[in-house]
Parts: C-alpha cells; structure tokens; sequence
C-alpha cells in the first residue's frame, strides 16, 4: 500500500514537473530499452512488441505524464498493465521511474517495423460472446517456431480484423499464418491449417468451428526445469524452476541463496502453468511455442525461462514441514507443497528425525536440507513444535464458497470431459448445499465443513443417460463419499481423504 501511494505522490509530482516533456506525438515510433527490448507505439494507441512471441502488446497511452502499457502473454489470461512517471524527454530519449521506484531508459529505435493487417472470418450463423480473444501466429515457410505474434482483446461476429507488428529485417516475405478465436481459454474458432500469405499483403482468412479439447497444447512432461535472467534495479539474478513428477516445484532465485518450495499444475485449456509457494502470491508462467515460459508475478518484470537440464541444488536450505510415522519410518510433509517426501537415512538428521517422531508423535520442524531424487536428505533440525501443525497458510486467490470449481483431477487421473456433455465441476453454497456436475447428469448434496474438515452427504442427481463417462462418473460420486479434508492452493481446490489428494479443481470466472 506504502509503494502504490508514493507511486502515485511521485507520478503527479512529475506530471506537474514535466508537463511539457513529452506529447502523444513524441512518443509515436519505435523505442528500445537497456535490456534490448523493443516497443512499438503506433499512432492510433495500439502498442506492438515486435521480436516478442510469447506475449504480445495491446495499447498504450500517455496520461498526466504517466505512460500506461497494456499486453498479453496469454491467449486465455487478462490484459496486463505497467506504468511508467515520465521523467525526461530529450531528442531520441526517454526516462521514465517504474512501480518499483527503478529508472528505465528508452533510446529511439531505427529498427523497421511492419504491420500485417487482416480479418478473420467464420461462416456459421451464431453471435460470439461479447469479448473475445483473438490469436495470431506468423511463421517462417520453413520453421516451427513464430516470428511475431498478436494476442488482442477484441468483438464483433462473423468477421473480426486483426493487426499483428514484425520485424522486417527478419521476417521474410512469405510466411504461413495461424489463427484462433478463444473465450475464457477456450478455443472456439481456429485454422484447420496454416495460411500460405505474404508480408506485404492484407490477408482474410476462413477459420473453422473447433471442437472441446482442439487446438490445445499437449500436457507438460514431468521433470523438467527451466534457466532465465530477472532484471531488477540495474541487477541481474538467475532463476531456475524445477518441477517434478507428483506436483513438486522448486523456484530459486541468485543460485542457492533464496529458494521457494511449493507445488505446480497446469490451469485452464491454455495449459498454463501456476506454481503455489504457501502463503506467498502464486507465481505463473505462459508456455511458449518454443518450449520455454514466461514466468509472471515473481516481480514487476516478467521473466522469460528456457528449458535446461539443471541438477537440484547442491546445497541445503531450510525447509518446514510436519514429521509423521508411516510404516514405521518418518516421512516428511513440507508445508507450502503440502506433498509427502520420503527421507533419507544417509542425512544427518535422520537419527533427529527418528527420535523426535518416537518422542512426540507428529511434529512440526523446521529444518536444513536438500532434495536428491525426490527425497530429503535432512542435515540438521533447528526447531520442534509437538502437534505437527505448520506455521504458514497457504495464499487463497479463489473463495472455497460461491466459485465455480472444474474438476482438474480425480485420483490422479486427469478428468475428461465429452462432447456435448457438461464439463465435471462443483459449487459450494454457505447453506450447506452443493451442487454440480458429474460430467453426464447434475448432481446435489449436502456438505460440511469445520477449519479444514469437510464431508459430503444426502446426494442426488439426474438420470440422463450419456453415451460416454459413465465410469468417470461412478468415480466421481465415490470420491465425495471419501473426503474428509480440503485446501485451498492459489486458484486450485484439493479434496483429500486421510492426508492422500483424491479430487483437484480449478477456479473458473462465472
């Protein structure tokens, strides 16, 4: 709150200082900033990113000396903004002050800009919600990997333009185009296969009605990791992501120094990847078509990561978690992650372990040290709360009461969902009712909770009957009848029985 008010202090105390600084027609053109990032501002307010493919520009407008940018780096996420006090216009230079009180610097740009405008059209007679989503990708004829790209808000039936900004110095002249219209992360319109166009041309393109599940990226496979740079304050650290099989991730920021544990899953029909660090903001991260991400949240700069082939770091760090007797060894539950890992007995602070689990019975520890193959090689344990209750709640972006909540998962399985049929979902009201959807028939029942405690009972439903999920279905009714706890992690609901996850949704806007 601090930083949002001086934020603001400052951003009028310089419009009034610099009122005459800078104008809408001073800022028009090309711009590059000290990490070689280009930014196109066109006369009519549309903003361009040329040279970026993993998100692209919207808008921009200059208001009482404070420069606002719009962009998207998700087809099914939201419009982004960053803001910008201007400080100093000079011929071929711009200085502004960001939210985080750093300088920015912007040189004029002689790089040549290119615009391809279009309109995409459908030939099915049906209106389209009132704002969608439109995504445009150009490729070389030869190449998988874009080189431009336009993810713009937009509306309109049957017929919708579109512009997208490139570099000419290094897009050729004849390129293939894809495109897609999508709602809420769901495709509703996409090429069948990419159009054969040229630069210099004004394309119109037919697109085809997709069905559920079309045009989606393939599910992450699992261990992965990632290596990018973040830029803050003049400084530069290194980020590495590691996300493992079962859920577990790993975000380090400066090598060692600063490591955050917690759990990862893929969100909406985007496939877009939300990693939970207990009670810290979740953190995202946008695939690109590349194979890479662009990570999201962990400061005001995005972070742009590629995938490398990075061991788990060598050196411990503290970590905090509940100690608990299973088959007659201590297994170890991390707070933020929530997940079990096994313990190593090669670690120093096994015998520790051992012996505070035979004292106490479950505790809660906080302890030094490092994951090997997706096992705790615990050093040395610093401190013992008897109870096993962790200190750290984690951060709820979603209400448990009153959401709309997809069903992700059922006993680890991902959940499908069938043509035509209703996709498996769960509302929970505040007068103990809940209702749904199996993913054939919609259900009713009746529900409990109390702290982390819930039970469901007293269910119904219809009796459609479905030419496909009948298995799921069954499945799906005998979870509820199981569960016993719930958490909230980020934008994902987890219904568990006897500390094991067996039903996970994610929070969907109504």
């Amino acid at each position: 709150m601090r930083k949002s008010l001086l934020f603001l202090f400052c951003s009028l105390l310089l419009a009034a200082c610099v009122a005459t600084s800078g104008t809408t027609r001073d800022l028009s053109g090309a711009w590059v900033d000290e990490q070689e990032h280009l930014y196109f501002l066109d006369e009519d307010g549309t903003l361009g990113l040329p040279g970026q493919t993993a998100m692209s520009g919207v808008s921009w407008k200059l208001e009482n000396g404070v420069l606002t940018l719009a962009s998207m780096d998700s087809p099914g996420g939201e419009v982004l903004e960053k803001k910008l006090v201007l400080k100093e216009s000079r011929a071929g230079n711009l200085t502004f002050t960001d939210a985080d009180g750093t300088t920015v610097t912007w040189k004029k740009s002689r790089a040549r800009v290119g615009r391809l405008k279009g309109t995409l059209f459908y030939r099915e007679r049906m209106a389209l919600p009132p704002q969608v989503v439109v995504h445009v990708q150009l490729y070389p004829q030869h190449s998988s990997t874009p080189v431009a790209v336009s993810i713009m808000p937009a509306s309109g039936s049957g017929e919708i333009g579109f512009c997208v900004y490139y570099l000419e110095q290094t897009t050729p002249a004849s390129l293939r185009l894809a495109a897609a219209v999508l709602c809420s992360g769901e495709t509703l319109f996409a090429t069948q296969t990419d159009e054969n166009i040229t630069s210099s041309g004004e394309p119109r393109v037919l697109l085809y009605r997709t069905m559920p599940g079309e045009n989606q990226l393939p599910p992450l496979e699992a261990p992965v990791s990632y290596k990018g740079t973040l830029h803050v304050s003049g400084k530069e650290s290194t980020v590495h992501l590691y996300l493992e099989k079962g859920g577990l991730a790993l975000l380090t920021q400066d090598g060692d120094r600063n490591q955050y544990m917690g759990t990862w899953m893929e969100k909406d029909r985007n496939r877009t990847i939300e990693i939970t660090r207990g009670a810290l903001k979740p953190v995202t991260a946008t695939r690109e078509a590349g194979g890479g991400l662009l990570l999201s949240g962990l400061s005001s700069q995005r972070v742009q990561l590629q995938p490398a082939d990075l061991p788990w770091p060598s050196r411990g760090f503290l970590i905090e978690g509940e100690i608990r007797n299973q088959g007659g060894r201590p297994v170890f539950s991390e707070c933020n992650s929530q997940r079990d890992i096994p313990i190593l007995p090669s670690g120093k602070g096994y015998s520790q372990l051992s012996h505070i689990m035979q004292e106490n019975g479950n505790a809660s520890v906080v302890l030094e040290g490092r994951i090997q193959e997706g096992a705790l090689e615990a050093s040395n344990v610093f401190l013992v709360k008897k109870g096993g209750v962790c200190s750290t709640e984690n951060y709820a972006s979603a209400p448990l009461l009153g959401t709309y909540w997809r069903m992700r998962k059922i006993d680890g399985k991902a959940v499908e969902q069938f043509p035509d049929q209703p996709e498996p979902h769960l509302i929970l009201r505040d007068n103990g009712q809940a209702s749904g959807s199996d993913g054939c028939n919609n259900f009713f029942m009746e529900w409990k909770r109390k702290d982390q405690g819930m039970s469901f009972s007293n269910g119904g439903s219809t009796l459609r009957l479905c030419p496909q999920g009948e298995e799921q279905a069954r499945a799906i009714h005998a979870m509820f009848a199981r569960v016993n706890e719930w958490n909230i992690n980020g934008s994902m609901l987890e219904l568990r029985s006897k500390n094991s996850i067996v039903a996970v949704f994610e929070a969907v806007e109504m």
